[in-house]
């Protein structure tokens, strides 16, 4: 049966469209009091051309009026470039984005294979219908990219079998222009590339973090600053890193940013790998996906226990100064070199040896200080031995070149290489002394 009884075909449509749900071919063969036979050919003609559909429901076969998007009006209302090709491979339809991606009118695309129009565009679609498997029913997606107008175009073409009204089939291609999606992954792609050159290369500890707290990234800074590798840490909550008060003020950070906010400079303490607790200045900021949705944090970890020590040192070398400026004695620090240099040293110490200022006394090298020409170098030498010297009487000269003694108890600080750096010592003034002796003798 070749041709359809249009009239038989518009009942059988029009009684399919009363009963949604799907009729039987006895159903339709009682409905329409026809042979079941011949309202199963007009069926089978129907479900070709794509105007019916079938369910195996059970053991029967169920047909339902068709759902599909006529090709005409998938050509009229589509933006993107659709043809529409038949079984000999003959254009049939092309809708207006194909004439103006091509520059050609319509009717000089009609019937025409593909490869007779000299398009950069056409190439790719003979390429995308020779790439398919002649076997498979199935669409067929290819991404594709040519040079039309002197600019590279992307495009992903999809091969959909289509089947028409008169029970031949063919080809639709369909294709979505995807050049400003291309060109904004690749610009995507360059821009996280330097981003994760950044993270590498930059000298503070930078952790990537999941939604649930969970450690997705860690730069080569955290790995020396932790003492942990990045494969050893990797699915580990952040909160691991810390322990008690600062474990518990972490997960209301990583609360707040979960909504949207950035914490910025927050001191915490920290534990590395070998147990050792470090002070922290933590930045954390949401990483933003697709509508402004909360991804992931990103923590900028900025190590300052070295700065906490210095504080901490600073307030107890004032507290330290304030008591040595009350003492009687003089106490000083100096460079550890054959000549020497004064580095501090308290009021009591610049009354006895005679200047005014600190800033004087350092500009004054300590071998000058001595009246005697190898003093310092004996006191060197005693140092190097024992690492200190107690209560040893020197004998030194004012800068007006006027001589008296002290006594001097020394410790000396060393490098790696047994050298003496710095020497600290307290220095009393024994003059008096010394004359009140050589006047009784």
């Amino acid at each position: 049966m070749g041709i359809l009884d249009s009239e038989k075909v518009d009942k059988i449509k029009r009684i399919l469209k009363w009963h949604p749900r799907g009729m039987t071919i006895s159903d339709l063969s009682s409905e329409m009091k026809m042979n079941r036979n011949l309202v199963a050919k007009y069926l089978d003609m129907l479900l070709v051309s794509g105007q019916v559909e079938m369910q195996i429901v059970g053991a029967a076969k169920v047909f339902f009026l068709s759902r599909r998007v006529p090709i005409s009006a998938l050509l009229e209302f589509s933006k993107d470039p659709v043809i529409v090709i038949s079984s000999d491979r003959r254009i049939l339809q092309v809708n207006e984005p194909v004439t103006t991606l091509l520059d050609m009118q319509r009717d000089i695309l009609m019937r025409k294979l593909p490869e007779e129009i000299d398009s950069p565009f056409m190439r790719l679609i003979c390429i995308t219908e020779n790439s398919r498997d002649p076997h498979a029913e199935e669409e067929h997606v290819s991404d594709m990219n040519c040079v039309i107008h002197g600019g590279e175009r992307h495009f992903r073409i999809k091969q959909v079998p289509t089947a028409f009204e008169d029970g031949s089939d063919g080809f639709t291609f369909i294709a979505e222009d995807i050049t400003a999606r291309k060109k904004y992954e690749e610009m995507l792609r360059i821009s996280e590339a330097r981003y994760r050159g950044l993270v590498q290369s930059i000298g503070e500890a930078i952790i990537g973090s999941a939604p649930d707290g969970s450690i997705t990234s860690w730069n080569p800074a955290a790995e020396r600053l932790y003492g942990i590798k990045e494969a050893e840490v990797l699915s580990t909550p952040i909160t691991e890193l810390l322990s008690g008060k600062s474990r518990s003020e972490l997960e209301a950070i990583l609360e707040r940013v979960s909504h949207g906010e950035s914490i910025r400079r927050h001191e915490m303490r920290m534990t590395t790998k070998s147990g050792a607790m470090l002070d922290v200045l933590m930045s954390i900021s949401p990483i933003m996906g697709e509508n402004g949705a909360v991804v992931g944090a990103s923590s900028i970890v900025q190590d300052i226990t070295g700065e906490k020590m210095e504080q901490y040192l600073r307030q107890h070398e004032d507290q330290y100064r304030t008591l040595v400026e009350d003492l009687n004695v003089g106490i000083y620090r100096s460079t550890g070199d054959p000549r020497g240099r004064f580095v501090w040293g308290n009021s009591a110490l610049l009354n006895i040896l005679g200047y005014h200022s600190i800033s004087d006394l350092r500009e004054v090298p300590v071998v000058n200080v001595f009246n005697e020409p190898d003093g310092r170098l004996e006191l060197l030498e005693e140092l190097r031995r024992n690492q200190f010297v107690k209560n040893r009487v020197l004998h030194l000269k004012k800068p007006d070149g006027t001589p008296f003694s002290v006594n001097v108890t020394a410790l000396a600080e060393f490098d790696e290489n047994k050298n003496v750096v710095f020497i600290n010592g307290i220095v009393q003034d024994i003059s008096h002394i010394i004359l009140q002796n050589n006047s009784q003798k």
